[in-house]
C-alpha cells in the first residue's frame, strides 16, 4: 500500500508542475508616445497611473511614454485630451466687505448708513430683532484668482466710559475663483475682530478698564457679481452683534 501511494504521489508531481506552467495568456500591450502642449508631464503621469503602471514622463521633451492594453490605452488617450488644455487666465477680482453692527440701543440716526445698504438693512431687520443698524467699517481687497488675499482695518468703535474704543479687524481669503456662470467663489474666508469691552469701572467713568475679545467667523461662500450677501453674524454681547456683508465683482 505504501508503495502504491508513493507511485501516485510521484505521478502527481509532473501534473502539478504542468498546472503551474499553465498561465493565463497576457493581453497584448500597446505603446504610445504622447507629446503634451500645455500640461506638466509628471502631473499627468501621476494621474494616468490608475490605468497602467507603465508610464514614463520626460519633462525636457514634454512627453509621456505609455505601455498599456488596448482598452486601457483608449481611456488614457481620452484622459490626456481632457488634461492637456491651456490653463484659464487669472482674473482680477475685487471684494468689498461691510462690517455692520446691530444694536438694541436707541438714538442711531436714520441716515447713518449709505443708501446702497438699504436692501441689506431690510434683510437684516427681517431676520434679526435689533432696533438699529450702523456701519462700522468698509474693507476692500483686490487680487487675482488663485491667490491669497489679506487686509486689516481699524474702523468702527465701542463707546466705553465715555470714550470711543476702536475695533481692530483682520480679513483673509485663501483663494478666489470665477465659475462658468460668473459666480465668484471665496474659499477660506476668515474675519477676526478684536472688540473692546469694559472689565472694570473706576470713578470717574474715564478710568474704566478696557480689554479686548476676539469675535470672528470662517466660511466659504459663492457670490453673484454685484450682489450683497450677508455672510454671517458675530455676537459682541447680548445687545449687539456684528454682521459681515460681502460684495464681489470681476475687474475687466
Amino acid at each position: 500500500m505504501k508503495c502504491l501511494l508513493l507511485v501516485v504521489a510521484l505521478m502527481a508531481l509532473p501534473l502539478a508542475a504542468q498546472d503551474q506552467k499553465k498561465e493565463e495568456p497576457k493581453e497584448p500591450q500597446v505603446q504610445r508616445l504622447f507629446v503634451l502642449k500645455y500640461a506638466d508631464p509628471q502631473q499627468v503621469s501621476n494621474l494616468i497611473k490608475v490605468f497602467t503602471g507603465n508610464v514614463t514622463p520626460n519633462a525636457p521633451m514634454h512627453a509621456i511614454a505609455v505601455s498599456a492594453t488596448a482598452p486601457a490605452m483608449v481611456a488614457i488617450e481620452d484622459a490626456i485630451k481632457r488634461l492637456d488644455v491651456p490653463a484659464s487666465a487669472p482674473q482680477d477680482v475685487e471684494l468689498t466687505a461691510y462690517l455692520m453692527t446691530g444694536t438694541d440701543a436707541d438714538g442711531t440716526p436714520p441716515n447713518a448708513l449709505p443708501k446702497e445698504l438699504d436692501s441689506v438693512v431690510t434683510q437684516l431687520r427681517t431676520a434679526f430683532a435689533y432696533k438699529n443698524y450702523k456701519l462700522g467699517d468698509v474693507l476692500t481687497l483686490r487680487g487675482r484668482t488663485g491667490q491669497r488675499l489679506s487686509t486689516s482695518g481699524q474702523g468702527g468703535a465701542v463707546v466705553i466710559g465715555g470714550a470711543a474704543q476702536p475695533i481692530f479687524t483682520e480679513f483673509n481669503v485663501e483663494a478666489l475663483s470665477v465659475g462658468p456662470d460668473g459666480a465668484i467663489r471665496v474659499d477660506g474666508l476668515r474675519v477676526s475682530n478684536k472688540v473692546p469691552y469694559a472689565t472694570s469701572s473706576g470713578a470717574p467713568a474715564v478710568n474704566t478698564q478696557v480689554s479686548y475679545q476676539n469675535v470672528g467667523l470662517s466660511t466659504d461662500v459663492d457670490i453673484k457679481e454685484g450682489q450683497k450677501v450677508v455672510v454671517g453674524k458675530m455676537a459682541m454681547n447680548p445687545n449687539e452683534a456684528m454682521f459681515l456683508v460681502l460684495m464681489a465683482r470681476v475687474i475687466q
